[in-house]
């Protein structure tokens, strides 16, 4: 995935490489409780009415999170375990440690893990104000 046409040059590299040093000592973090963990919420000063939302995202051996969507895009990295990626009209995929993705908007999705927790950090950028997920029935 090529982010740098999106963020910029320098905030690309900036962040891969933040994301990098996370994941390499992913493992010997402490231990987060199951679900989502908000680390940042922020306004994007270069596109007012946009935010980021990052969060430190656990997801349990042999479960699932509810399907849902977001308002805006949703930019995955896994960083410890696997994730299951469930997302409605797309082939299931499995995403080891070291690999990311992207959910477009508006995309009906419900993560899982395998045997083991999966660990992903998770940068969510939509319009400000707007609720960060919607569950689906």
């Amino acid at each position: 995935m090529n982010i740098k046409p999106w963020i910029g040059g320098a905030a690309a590299g900036a962040l891969m490489t933040a994301l990098a040093a996370f994941a390499h000592d992913a493992l010997s973090l402490p231990e987060r409780p199951a679900g989502s963990n908000q680390i940042l919420k922020v306004e994007l000063a270069t596109a007012p009415g946009l935010e980021v939302i990052v969060s430190d995202v656990v997801i349990p051996a042999n479960s699932s999170v509810p399907k849902h969507y977001h308002p805006g895009e949703e930019f995955v990295a896994v960083v410890a375990g696997s994730a299951i990626h469930v997302e409605e009209g797309v082939e299931d995929r499995i995403y080891e440690a070291g690999e990311a993705f992207v959910i477009r908007k508006g995309k009906v999705h419900g993560p899982r893990a395998g045997a083991e927790p999966v660990r992903a950090i998770v940068f969510r950028v939509h319009v400000k104000g707007e609720p960060e997920r919607t569950l689906v029935d």
